[in-house]
């Protein structure tokens, strides 16, 4: 059986980790999978190792350069592995994809998931540099979106391939009794439930979440459910106090239960700073959830009649009215349209098997 390395498993549950996990579910069949992180503790870490999965954890590079490389290194040279497959946001490190080809491995995909930098100054001085180095070391560039192409591999992002943020329709359709239980488990029967599936950090755009959901109560019945970690967490929970909206907030943190989350919810909110094509929006549109974002996430997001782009630069009553304009709305599948744009299980299969064996030139942008 061939073997597979992926890096970028992160302690935090997110559009990448469940990426990979997609990602597993699909190579696990053909592939002996393992797995080379940095954490404590990864998502689905118990799914991982019970299924025979190697999971290597190395020193990381703000505790000591010289472990990382040590251990990086000692991964590779002693696992004999057929491919590696790099998940990130950022080029800032790309030691393990130097040490992958230093040591044999035949095939190294290199694959975007954001489009702009998320970290400091630094972060985005090592992202350019490697960003220059990086065309002759992958030998599939990959991306969720061509504004992640672009971020990663800047001008020469013409042979990329665009892998669709997809999922299992199946797990996420629509039913009532379904979202009734689901309600009833967090306590919300018969609410009208906002719901946000991000992040605790700047891009998101928390603050102007909450400004939102005030103009929501000020109008109706509501209750904002908030899915994700993060820096900002106790700021947003601070702020939500401060406007004396704590019995209508709730904070659920990461979740490895969010097809049942997504039952709950009757609208789905995204105000980000900026966004490739997230993952939570296709998972949101795969449970038939009207979604309410802003412009400035990717219009490659764009997958069903059930998402509305809105400018940051609207009032949050703006906003607060079309998110109240689907209080009455009813689920429905939107499997077709997903399917139609490449975005189910199957479909996303088909591409990880063709880029594998690269015998189909098709699925190039």
């Amino acid at each position: 059986m061939k073997k597979i390395l992926i890096e970028g498993m992160s302690g935090n549950l997110g559009g990448v980790e469940t990426y990979v996990h997609l990602l597993y579910t699909v190579l696990k069949e053909d592939y002996q999978v393992d797995f080379i992180t940095v954490d404590a503790h990864i998502p689905y870490e118990e799914e991982f190792l019970a299924q025979g999965c190697k999971i290597h954890r190395v020193t990381p590079r703000y505790q000591s350069v010289k472990k990382f490389y040590a251990e990086i290194d000692a991964v590779f040279a002693q696992g004999a592995y057929d491919v590696f497959w790099f998940n990130k946001t950022t080029l800032s490190s790309i030691y393990s994809i130097k040490s992958a080809k230093k040591h044999g491995v035949k095939k190294v995909i290199v694959h975007s998931h954001q489009s702009k930098n998320m970290g400091n100054f630094l972060t985005l001085v090592m992202h350019t540099a490697n960003r220059a180095r990086i065309n002759r070391l992958a030998d599939v560039k990959a991306a969720c979106s061509k504004e992640a192409a672009a971020w990663f591999f800047g001008e020469n992002d013409r042979d990329v391939v665009l892998f669709p943020n997809a999922v299992d329709t199946a797990v996420y359709a629509p039913d009532m009794e379904k979202q009734r239980q689901a309600k009833k488990m967090l306590g919300l029967e018969n609410e009208f439930v906002i719901g946000s599936v991000a992040r605790f950090s700047p891009e998101k755009n928390h603050k102007f979440l909450i400004e939102v959901f005030a103009e929501v109560l000020k109008k109706a019945d509501a209750h904002l459910v908030l899915c994700g970690t993060g820096q900002l967490m106790d700021s947003i929970r601070e702020k939500v106090h401060e406007k004396n909206m704590d019995d209508k907030v709730s904070f659920l943190g990461s979740r490895n239960d969010m097809p049942v989350i997504y039952q709950a919810l009757d609208v789905v909110v995204m105000p980000s700073l900026f966004e490739g094509l997230p993952f939570s929006l296709v998972e949101a549109q795969a449970a038939g959830i009207p979604c309410v974002v802003s412009d400035t996430v990717s219009p490659e997001a764009n997958l069903t009649d059930i998402i509305t782009f809105m400018s940051l630069n609207c009032d949050a009553s703006v906003w607060a009215e079309k998110i109240l304009s689907f209080q009455k709305y009813q689920k429905v599948s939107k499997e077709e349209q997903l399917e139609q744009k490449g975005f189910t299980l199957e479909a996303f299969a088909r591409m990880v098997r063709q880029v594998l064996r690269q015998e189909d030139e098709s699925y190039v942008s």
